[in-house]
C-alpha cells in the first residue's frame, strides 16, 4: 500500500475519532469559553487587530488561534462545535505528521503506530476535540523541531538545509502568535541542548541561522509592528506584566505542587506514559539511525515538564507538548514488540495495571458520586459557595443516563483491565491491544460521562444567563469569575456604553477587611426596561461590602445567586 493511501485511510480514521459530537456539550470555562468569547467579538465588532473581552483589549494571549476561530465563526455561524473545529482539523493533521515522521524515519510501521497512539491516549483524545488553544500551539512546535532535526541531518543526507531553517523560522514564529514566547524557549531549549549534545555548533553558529531568525521576526512582526505603531508600548507592558505573574505563581488559583504535571502526565497522558517510561533515560539504541530523533523526544519530554514543574503557576494542560514523545516511545515500543524485538518489561506491566487500576476506581466512583452527591460533600472546603451549590445538590436524571455514566467504568473492568492481568503472563501481548482498548475508554469518557458533568456544572449559570439577557438584563458574577456571561450573554460593544457605566461597584483589597485576599472587580449596572428598576445578578460566596449594600438589596434568591434592586 502507498504511502498516499496510508495517509487517506489515517485522515479518514481521524475524522471518524474527533469531528463527530464537537457540539455535544457546551463550552468549558475559562479556556474554551475565553478563546471562543473573543473570536465572537472579534466577529461582531469587525476588530481583528487583537483579543478582546467585554470589547476591551485582552493582552493575556496572542491572536493567531482566535484568528483560525473567527475565520471559522464566519464560515459556519456561532455554534458550539465551530470553536472546537480548529483543535479536530489540527488533531487531524498531526496523526498525519506523526505517520510522515515514522514513515521518514525509515519505518512505516512505526509511523502507523505512533499516529494511532496520539489519536486514543486519553488527554490528547480529549484535547482535539476541545477549543483551546493548545492542540494547535503543539503542532506547530513539533513541525518547527522537525524541521531543526532536519537540519542536523543535512550532512548525512547530503540537500541544503536553507529551506528547513525557513520553515523552523515560520513555525516558531506562528507558535509565539499563537501563545507567546513559550515557544522560542521551548524550541530555543531543544536546539541548544541538542547541538550541545552532538557538538555540531556549526548549525547554531551559521549564517543560515538568520534565514530562520528572519522567518520567525517576519512572522511575528506582521502583527506586532502595526500594534505597536497604533498602540504603543500598551500591549508589551501588560502581556509581560501577565506572564511574569505565572511565573510567580501570582495567579492564585492555579499554584499547585512542584509534582503536579507528572502526576497529571501519569493518570492522564495513559497508557502511552506505562509503555514510554523506559526510554524516557538515555540509553544505547538498538536502531542507531533513530537514535538523534530519540534525544530530541528526551529532550523536549525533559526540559517541558522541569519548565513548568518550576514556574509555580501550574495548569493541566502546560505540560501537554510531553504528549509527543510519550507518544512517540509508546509507538516505538509497540514497534519494537511488533517486529519481535522486544518485550513488554515488569514496570511496564506494572505501570498498566496499577494506573489502570486507577482509572477503574475512579471511573466508577464519579459516576456513583454523581448519582449520590452528598459523597462529594468532603471537598466542600476545596470549593466556592457556586460550586458547591452545583456539585452537592441532587440532579434529577433519567435511568438511561445514569445506565450510560457507568459505560466507561464498565469497559475497563471487562475489557482493559483483563487485558493488563493477561499481560502480567504473557511477554509480548501486543501494546497496540492496550492502546485500542483504552481509546475506546477515551471516547466512551466523552460521549457517555461528560455531558452530564457538563449538565452539573454548568448548565445552572447557562440557563440563568440565557433567561436574565433576554429580558434585557445585564448579567454579572460577584466573586467568582466566568466567561459565560458575555458569550452566552451575546454582549454587543453597545452594552458597554452609555451613561450608566458611571454607577458602578468597585470591590477592592481595602473595602472588605474580612476578606481580604479576595480580589474585586468592576461591575456595570445597566436599567432595564423603563418600566424596571435597575437589576444585576450576583453570587454572594462572601459578604458583601457596605457600598454595594447601601446601594442595592436583595429581593430574590435563585439558588446561589441573588437578584439585587437598586434603592
Amino acid at each position: 500500500m502507498s504511502k498516499f493511501h496510508v495517509h487517506l485511510i489515517i485522515t479518514a480514521l481521524a475524522i471518524i475519532i474527533f469531528l463527530p459530537g464537537l457540539g455535544l456539550v457546551h463550552l468549558f470555562d475559562w479556556d474554551e469559553l475565553n478563546f471562543a468569547e473573543s473570536a465572537r467579538e472579534m466577529v461582531v465588532s469587525h476588530n481583528y487587530n487583537y483579543v478582546q473581552i467585554a470589547f476591551e483589549p485582552f493582552w493575556e494571549k496572542p491572536p493567531l488561534f482566535i484568528w483560525i476561530q473567527a475565520i471559522f465563526v464566519n464560515l459556519f455561524g456561532d455554534r458550539t462545535w465551530v470553536y472546537r473545529l480548529p483543535n479536530a482539523i489540527s488533531g487531524i493533521i498531526t496523526v498525519n505528521i506523526a505517520y510522515h515522521i515514522g514513515s521518514y524515519l525509515g519505518r512505516r510501521n512505526l509511523g502507523v503506530f505512533w499516529a494511532i497512539t496520539v489519536a486514543l491516549t486519553f488527554a490528547p483524545l480529549i484535547y482535539y476535540k476541545s477549543g483551546i488553544i493548545d492542540p494547535v500551539f503543539n503542532l506547530l512546535i513539533l513541525l518547527s523541531i522537525w524541521h531543526w532535526y532536519r537540519i542536523t541531518r543535512c550532512d548525512i543526507e547530503g540537500h541544503r538545509p536553507h529551506g528547513h531553517y525557513l520553515l523552523s523560522g515560520v513555525f516558531i514564529g506562528l507558535a509565539i502568535l499563537t501563545k507567546g514566547q513559550t515557544a522560542l524557549i521551548i524550541v530555543g531549549g531543544v536546539a541548544l541542548t541538542m547541538t550541545a549534545f552532538r557538538g555540531r555548533w556549526q548549525d547554531v553558529f551559521s549564517l543560515r541561522l538568520f534565514i530562520l531568525i528572519g522567518a520567525m521576526l517576519l512572522v511575528v512582526g506582521a502583527w506586532v509592528y502595526p500594534l505597536y505603531h497604533n498602540l504603543g508600548p500598551k500591549f508589551f507592558d501588560s502581556f509581560i506584566a501577565y506572564q511574569l505573574e505565572l511565573v510567580k505563581g501570582q495567579i492564585a488559583w492555579h499554584n499547585q505542587p512542584w509534582f503536579y504535571h507528572a502526576i497529571v502526565l501519569l493518570i492522564l497522558c495513559f497508557p502511552a506514559i506505562a509503555f514510554a517510561m523506559p526510554y524516557l533515560g538515555q540509553r544505547g539504541e538498538e536502531d542507531f539511525e533513530l537514535e538523534s530523533w530519540h534525544t530530541i523526544m528526551r529532550i523536549l519530554f525533559w526540559l517541558v515538564l522541569i519548565l513548568f514543574s518550576i514556574i509555580t503557576t501550574k495548569i493541566i494542560h502546560y505540560s501537554s507538548l510531553c504528549w509527543f514523545p510519550l507518544t512517540y516511545f509508546a509507538a516505538y515500543h509497540t514497534y519494537r514488540v511488533h517486529t519481535n524485538r522486544g518485550n513488554n518489561l515488569i514496570i511496564q506491566k506494572l505501570l498498566l495495571f496499577f494506573i489502570g487500576v486507577i482509572w477503574t476506581a475512579l471511573l466508577w466512583v464519579l459516576p456513583l458520586a454523581i448519582v449520590n452527591p452528598k459523597k462529594l460533600s468532603f471537598l466542600a472546603k476545596y470549593l466556592d459557595s457556586f460550586s458547591i451549590h452545583q456539585l452537592l445538590n441532587p440532579h434529577p436524571m433519567h435511568w438511561l443516563q445514569m445506565i450510560l455514566l457507568f459505560i466507561p467504568g464498565a469497559i475497563s473492568i471487562l475489557l482493559f483491565l483483563p487485558l493488563t492481568v493477561k499481560n502480567f503472563f504473557q511477554e509480548q501481548l501486543h501494546p497496540g491491544k492496550l492502546i485500542l482498548a483504552f481509546g475506546s475508554i477515551g471516547l466512551s469518557v466523552y460521549y457517555f460521562l461528560l455531558p452530564t458533568v457538563s449538565h452539573i456544572t454548568q448548565d445552572e449559570l447557562i440557563h440563568t444567563v440565557n433567561k436574565e439577557t433576554q429580558i434585557n438584563k445585564l448579567v454579572e458574577t460577584h466573586g467568582f469569575k466566568s466567561f459565560a456571561l458575555y458569550y452566552h450573554g451575546k454582549m454587543q460593544p453597545a452594552d458597554f456604553n452609555g451613561d450608566w457605566m458611571n454607577d458602578t461597584f468597585v470591590q477592592n483589597r481595602t473595602i472588605n477587611q474580612s476578606y481580604p485576599k479576595q480580589w474585586g472587580k468592576r461591575v456595570w449596572i445597566k436599567d432595564g426596561m423603563p418600566t424596571e428598576s435597575a437589576r444585576l445578578i450576583t453570587k454572594c460566596n462572601y459578604l458583601t461590602d457596605k457600598y454595594f449594600l447601601y446601594q442595592f438589596t436583595p429581593i430574590d434568591t435563585q439558588g446561589v445567586y441573588w437578584v439585587w434592586q437598586r434603592k
